[in-house]
């Protein structure tokens, strides 16, 4: 892995994060993130000027729900085998 690697920061303890760090923790482009906002799969803390930061526990929950998500798949994908 490369020293210059941006790396989100851990969710902190005040509850939010920026858009462009919820995409980096849930691997999408921050528009998507935007999108996801706006269809209220993920909730508004705040919004300082033309930055909205989203709460932690949205993020983290949405980055849960893809997961089982994906193993319910995987689990059905391998049942067709």
């Amino acid at each position: 892995m490369s020293t210059n690697a941006k790396i989100p920061p851990p969710p902190d303890a005040d509850g939010f994060m920026s858009t462009a760090d919820a995409a980096k923790l849930l691997f999408v482009s921050r528009p998507h993130v935007m999108k996801l906002l706006e269809q209220g799969k993920l909730k508004l803390h705040h919004k300082a000027g033309n930055t909205r930061f989203l709460t932690t526990t949205s993020v983290l929950a949405y980055q849960a729900h893809l997961r089982a998500a994906a193993k319910a798949y995987q689990a059905s994908a391998g049942d067709n085998e």
